[in-house]
């Protein structure tokens, strides 16, 4: 009789131990996890599963892909109905190849200002967007002279603290392009001081805001969250919460994948045809059509401007349809691509 007892604790010491652990018998699944190359398990994100996904839209379905210099530049349109805002949209997409030696990044600084199309023509270049927000507003560093500093304590005489500066874009006008969330959490004198010692390695810098995807994590969807409307002081245009979370606007943006492909974005805003986006579904379209491992926000709204080689206005190859005006039409129509607005940063490709 011992004997038989002793056997039969033999067989359920490991169970009773096991439920002793808080672990319930049959469940062999283990906790999602990712274990990292020093041996450290750390919960896995969702947006980990992204990490390697080549994501690009099939033509059909109010996309249109069109390739722009033999495979290392596609240009896509997108017209319609657009799923993850649930409104008409118009939206276009360059996709430059990096990789490709022939390509060089630029980002062109123009103290008069200029437009898009004014750029792309002078610089002969195959892909142009507009950039930066205003000068005071950002550090901005060109072909190793600085520009700017963030000098003014708020947006312009609104009253409405800096916010365009917490992210940044690098480049060195070939191929190394670096969307960094350099000044994440930050205020705007910590702002001053990273800034003034993380470029001075650097050819080219501009901040900007918000930063929408970090490696591969979508942060834009949660700037607004962090940036809630004020319950006093100035609530204008510049509030960073009314600035992002409009809906209406025009978008530009930057985005690069892990493959060393840049993305030039661009969403008309203000029209029927063109509902506009919201920092946060920006934020959405581009995981779910493009899936980038990094993509910063630029300056939107009615300076939004694309211009494509080959593409849209067969003169100044605007593909959007800018809604402001500084020098070509003061009340563009909804089916026209006049109405750019002068500016004094882009970003452009050329070809060596």
């Amino acid at each position: 009789m011992r004997l038989r007892r002793f056997l039969l604790l033999l067989v359920l010491s490991p169970l009773l131990l096991s439920c002793d652990k808080g672990e319930k018998p049959g469940n062999t699944n283990p906790p999602i996890s990712t274990v990292d190359p020093g041996g450290n398990d750390t919960p896995a994100n969702p947006w980990d599963a992204n990490r390697g996904q080549v994501v690009r839209p099939e033509p059909g379905n109010g996309w249109t892909v069109t390739s722009i210099d033999g495979s290392s530049m596609v240009y896509y349109s997108f017209e319609g109905k657009e799923p993850v805002t649930q409104a008409n949209q118009r939206i276009y997409v360059t996709d430059i190849d990096m990789n490709n030696t022939a390509y060089s990044l630029k980002l062109g600084y123009y103290s008069s200002n200029s437009t898009a199309s004014k750029v792309f023509k002078g610089t002969g270049a195959l892909a142009c967007i507009n950039c930066g927000y205003e000068k005071a507003a950002l550090y901005l560093k060109v072909n190793g002279s600085v520009i700017s500093t963030i000098t003014a304590e708020t947006i312009g005489t609104t009253g409405v603290p800096q916010w365009k500066s917490e992210a940044a874009l690098y480049l060195d006008n070939a191929r190394d392009v670096r969307i960094e969330f350099t000044g994440k959490g930050m205020n705007l004198a910590e702002w001053r001081s990273v800034y003034r010692n993380r470029v001075k390695s650097e050819t080219n810098a501009i901040t900007s805001a918000p930063m929408l995807i970090d490696d591969y994590e979508p942060v834009g969807e949660d700037f607004c969250t962090l940036h809630p409307l004020a319950t006093s002081g100035p609530n204008c245009s510049e509030n960073p919460y009314v600035h992002q979370s409009s809906t209406t606007n025009p978008r530009t943006a930057i985005a690069k994948t892990e493959d060393n492909h840049v993305l030039f974005i661009v969403v008309d805003g203000r029209r029927n045809i063109s509902r506009g986006i919201s920092a946060a579904e920006l934020t959405k379209f581009l995981v779910k059509n493009f899936n980038p491992q990094y993509a910063l926000n630029l300056d939107g709204g009615g300076s939004s401007a694309m211009c494509v080689a080959g593409q849209g206005d067969p003169e100044t190859h605007v593909v959007n349809y800018p809604v402001d005006s500084d020098e070509v039409d003061p009340k563009p129509g909804p089916g026209d691509h006049t109405g750019e607005r002068a500016r004094d940063t882009f970003l452009y490709v050329v070809k060596k």
